[in-house]
């Protein structure tokens, strides 16, 4: 894996955006990242990671990345290129953030979201924009998580430090986050949990068992039977016995049971036939009662003989005048409707005027119903004069209107015009003053710079000063820390005798001469720690990095001031014109005439600025003297156009008008005509004529000779249809009267054919014979119930078991009762003892089942959990049989554990001279069950071994960076071999003499003869001195920037 190029906006501690490109400041194999703590060093290795993990290391979170220094509009992004596995890759990766909204206001929250893209070619081609597709497509390229990554590629010196000091399960913590034992643990947590599952399913089978025993026992107790006894209680037989007695048992219950049946059966029988004699005998008890009732309701029914002849007679009778008095009543009606439809034609031949008494009405009113459709093609052409006579004044009043409307247009096209003049002569004016606008704006905007830049000079001038001052203030402060420093480092070394002394202990071995016995150990004077020389050296550094920062300060404000010089001598050459008139040639004015030039600016600054704005008064109107014009010059058109308008629509009144008067004339022709031919062919005109005495009276449709063409259609009209009414009248007369004969007829015919049928001589002898409907009714159910109870009663007198019964004499149904009573009660006591017997032999099968299956299973579930239990204490590190003491998992990271140590002893050997190197150490530290996971140092001078936290700080350091480097390694053997081209050292490099500084660089310098980039990250100011490519982060209040200095001709600068 290589890093090209890393870019990042709004992004923890960066406001802006931030553009590193990781190829140039790679070119040398090795760069230094420094700046002040908290400037956000490390802020860039999280941007790295985030990009690739979508989260970073630490306790920090990835949805609170977002720089609280940058605008709310600004969003968080980052964006990764890098190699990997040969393919070229770029990541654009945002986290969650809150955003302004971009409707309305208040915020809302932007999801995370990322791009995923491949260079193919000479364009980017999108992999995946889901977050979850991308992660796994960067974890198979990657091969390792975010914790291994940052520990293979950040080398982060403080977390192995802890490493190297801690304790053995502290290592197994980090250990099994950085390698995949899971397949390990696996096995450890499936056999402690298969231990637990075998150790549980014995202890109860062999709780089911007693339990099982003691249901027995308590079944037995409760039989009333002789059973053969074991040799031992049964709750303390094995297996086998428990068997043989059950069997025992169950076959003395077997042979119980069978007996206990056998009487069951006896008494079961004699029940059977006791019932049986019981049930006969109320039977026949009961049959005896039926025919005795069903006697006496035949004598009953033979005295009411008489009378149910007559009602059935009156029934039948009543019956057939139903049938007949519909007949009668229809006969009525005809009758009546004959007589009324007499009376009604008499009435209607009355009524008629003497010529239409004696016509043909059927022919004459069709004659008349053909000249129907010339009376209504009279009729449309009258509707269409009246329609011609409201139109002409309306027309000709729209004729006057119209004409009046031109005059108006016309005198508003006038008007219009004028107007518009007027506009366009006030757009003029305004073009005139936005001319002078522009020319008086670059003029007061040069004036404008010149007063502010002149402000920020005197501004800068003044911070030059206090960063001079502070500079120098903090140098001496920085030389007397060294010479404090100085003062400690010779004291302790005066003491070195003394503070040996002090750790020495009878029996131990002196660490300068090796010697156990101690005669005279020299005696401490002041204990000067080198904890104490350690902090002192602390606050040189942090007064040194004070130091630097100030003189950044100061080279800053003198870069800010110089550049503000020359941009006021640049403003001065390139402004002309009298807004400049009195400024200084180069730029800026002498002290004493700083506030005179000053006060000329100023006032030629207002006397421009008031020019500008009444110029700006004027041209403000620009808008609406533009829409004025526009709008004036539209009136004038509209108004042209509703001159030409009017004119259009006066030319169709016009024609209109003539049109009508044309059509009116050819109607009235038309109109006469119709009429003539009328009262010339319809039969209509003999009863009277209509146009003989209509009274004409003159109106809007007069012919010309005083007629009125209308009122007369109207009432030959109505002459006509009165006409055709009366003969229909007569005709619809005649028909009713020929439909009540022939119906009066049907109803006589159909009367005397009923009262033949029926046997009735007359209407009389039906309406004698007719009964109302609850007479009938009643009469009904009478003649019914009588046949009923008659066929009931025969009936159950013709029944077999009845005549049976009747020959025979009454049973004694007490006795039968109670020897039926008595056989019951034995019966009921038999299946009681058979009831208890069956119960007693389910309940010993269900018990016997039970305790044989758990016999069966018991031996060999003891033997599969001896083989587990023994299994799992060894995997687990408890058995006798392990003598390390070690789990599975822990003897696995052991055997990674040996690796790193040794891929981390060639390093060490390098950077520590050969004085010492790591041990891996397998034995259980003091106190600990288990262990497997020490370290230890290994002195190669003494061949002895100690502990590490026996280290100094710089001997700390270096084991702790072999030991990263080791670990990385390892983890990279174990991913599969994944290359990493690009690394980085996170601080610790303080605590290095000028040696040890050496040779660790030599270190990180064969770490880039292979190709690999190699990033360091510290603020020591020796760092800066040794290598040459360098990234500085500054911060400040408005947030963090980054430098890049000495990488290649150029050096770039990113907010």
């Amino acid at each position: 894996m290589r890093l090209h190029r890393l870019t990042a906006t709004a992004f923890g501690p960066f406001a802006g955006t931030i553009d590193l490109d990781l190829e140039q400041i790679s070119s040398s194999g090795l760069f230094l990242i420094h700046g002040a703590t908290g400037a956000g060093k490390t802020s860039l290795l999280d941007a790295i990671c985030f990009a690739l993990y979508a989260n970073v290391p630490g306790d920090r979170l990835s949805t609170s990345l977002r720089s609280q220094h940058a605008e709310e509009a600004t969003p968080t992004r980052v964006e990764l290129e890098l190699t990997l596995a040969g393919r070229r890759l770029r990541i654009r990766r945002h986290p969650a953030h809150e955003r302004p909204k971009k409707r309305g206001t208040g915020t809302t929250t932007e999801p995370a979201g990322v791009l995923l893209e491949e260079l193919t070619g000479h364009s980017w081609t999108t992999l995946s924009t889901r977050i979850d597709e991308s992660a796994r497509l960067l974890d198979d390229q990657l091969g390792m998580g975010l914790d291994q990554f940052r520990r293979v590629v950040m080398l982060p010196q403080g977390d192995f430090s802890a490493f190297l000091r801690a304790s053995d399960e502290e290592r197994r913590e980090v250990l099994e986050r950085l390698f995949d034992i899971t397949e390990y643990t696996g096995i450890e947590s499936h056999l402690v949990e298969r231990r637990q599952q075998v150790e549980a399913a014995l202890k109860e089978s062999r709780t089911r068992l007693g339990s099982h025993v003691a249901h027995l026992v308590e079944l037995l107790s409760s039989v009333d039977v002789d059973l053969p006894e074991p040799d031992l209680p049964w709750s303390q037989l094995s297996p086998a016995p428990l068997t043989l007695a059950l069997d025992a048992v169950a076959a003395v219950l077997d042979t119980h049971a069978a007996e206990v049946m056998a009487r069951v059966d006896e008494a079961q029988q004699a029940d059977a036939r006791a019932a049986a004699a019981l049930t006969q005998a109320r039977r026949a008890v009961e049959l005896r009662a039926r025919g005795g009732a069903a006697r006496r309701a035949l004598v009953l029914l033979e005295e009411e003989a008489p009378q149910h002849a007559s009602s059935r007679a009156t029934l039948q009778g009543a019956h057939a005048a139903a049938q007949v008095l519909p007949l009668v009543d229809a006969h009525t009606r005809s009758s009546t409707a004959r007589a009324a439809a007499v009376a009604e034609r008499a009435r209607v031949v009355g009524s008629l005027p003497e010529p239409l008494r004696e016509i043909e009405p059927e022919a004459w009113v069709a004659a008349a119903h053909e000249h129907d459709v010339l009376i209504s093609r009279a009729q449309h052409d009258a509707e269409a004069l009246t329609r011609l006579a409201a139109e002409s004044p309306r027309v000709t009043r729209q004729i006057a209107e119209q004409t009046e409307l031109l005059e108006s247009a016309r005198d508003a096209v006038l008007s219009a015009g004028e107007q518009a003049d007027d506009a366009a002569l006030q757009q003029l004016e305004i073009d005139r003053a936005r001319a002078r606008t522009d020319e008086l704006a670059p003029q007061l905007r040069t004036l404008t710079r010149v007063i502010e830049t002149r402000a920020r000079l005197r501004q800068a001038a003044a911070e030059v000063r206090e960063a001079t001052d502070a500079a120098q203030s903090l140098r001496e402060h920085v030389q007397d820390l060294r010479a404090a420093v100085q003062d400690l480092v010779t004291a302790r070394l005066d003491n070195m005798a003394g503070e040996l002394a002090a750790q020495l202990h009878d029996g131990d071995a002196c660490s300068v001469c090796g010697s156990t016995t101690h005669p005279q150990p020299a005696q401490a004077a002041r204990v000067v720690t080198p904890e104490e020389i350690r902090t002192a050296e602390q606050s040189v550094a942090t007064a040194a990095q004070d130091h630097e920062r100030a003189a950044q300060v100061r080279a800053a404000a003198t870069s800010r001031l110089d550049v503000l010089r020359a941009e006021i001598a640049q403003l001065l050459d390139e402004g002309t014109g009298e807004e400049l008139e009195g400024t200084t040639a180069d730029g800026s004015a002498s002290v004493a005439d700083d506030e005179t030039v000053s006060g000329d600016e100023s006032a030629r600054h207002a006397a421009l600025t008031q020019q500008h704005d009444d110029l700006s008064r004027v041209t403000a109107r620009a808008d609406e003297v533009a829409r004025l014009v526009i709008t004036r010059t539209a009136a004038v058109a509209q108004a042209e156009q509703a001159v030409h308008t009017i004119e259009a629509g006066l030319t169709a009144l016009s024609a209109r008008h003539e049109q009508i008067a044309e059509h009116r004339a050819s109607t009235l022709q038309r109109l006469r005509g119709l009429l003539d031919e009328h009262t010339a062919t319809c039969p209509c005109t003999d009863v009277g004529s209509s146009r003989a005495t209509h009274q004409a009276l003159p109106s809007d449709l007069d012919d010309g000779d005083g007629v009125d063409p209308a009122r007369e259609l109207t009432a030959t009209v109505r002459h006509h249809h009165e006409s055709i009414a009366l003969v229909e009248e007569l005709v619809g007369a005649t028909s009713t009267l020929a439909r009540a004969t022939v119906t009066h007829d049907e109803a006589s015919s159909l009367l005397d054919a009923a009262l033949d049928r029926h046997d009735f001589d007359d209407v009389a002898s039906v309406m004698a014979a007719t009964r109302e409907r609850h007479e009938m009714t009643a009469l009904q159910t009478e003649v019914e119930d009588h046949q009923r109870r008659l066929s009931a009663a025969t009936a159950v007198l013709e029944e077999a078991d009845v005549v049976a019964a009747l020959a025979t004499d009454a049973p004694d149904v007490e006795s039968l009762t109670a020897a039926a009573r008595s056989a019951r009660i034995r019966a009921d006591e038999a299946g009681q003892h058979q009831a208890t017997a069956q119960a007693t032999q389910r309940q010993l099968d269900r018990i016997a089942g039970h305790i044989r299956a758990e016999c069966v299973t018991l031996g060999p579930a003891a033997e599969e959990a001896a083989v587990v239990r023994r299994m799992a204490d060894l995997v687990t590190g408890t058995s006798s049989d392990n003598d390390k003491r070690m789990r599975l998992s822990t003897y696995v990271l052991a055997a990674r554990l040996e690796r790193i140590v040794e891929l981390a002893n060639h390093r060490l050997g390098v950077m520590a001279d050969g004085r010492f190197e790591l041990a891996h150490d397998d034995a259980s530290a003091r106190g600990q069950r288990r262990g497997g996971l020490g370290l230890l140092v290994r002195d190669l001078w003494t061949g002895r071994e100690r502990p590490t936290n026996t280290l100094s700080g710089g001997e700390s350091f270096t084991t702790s960076l072999a030991l990263a480097l080791g670990l990385a390694d390892a983890i990279r053997e174990e991913s599969g071999g994944q290359e990493f081209g690009t690394l980085f050292v996170d601080e610790g490099f303080g605590s290095l003499d000028q040696d040890s500084l050496e040779q660790v660089l030599d270190v990180l310098d064969r770490l880039r003869d292979g190709g690999r980039t190699v990033g360091v990250v510290s603020h020591v100011a020796e760092m800066r001195t040794r290598i040459t490519t360098r990234v500085r982060v500054d911060k400040s209040q408005h947030g963090s920037t980054i430098h890049v200095e000495g990488a290649g001709d150029d050096a770039t600068d990113a907010a």
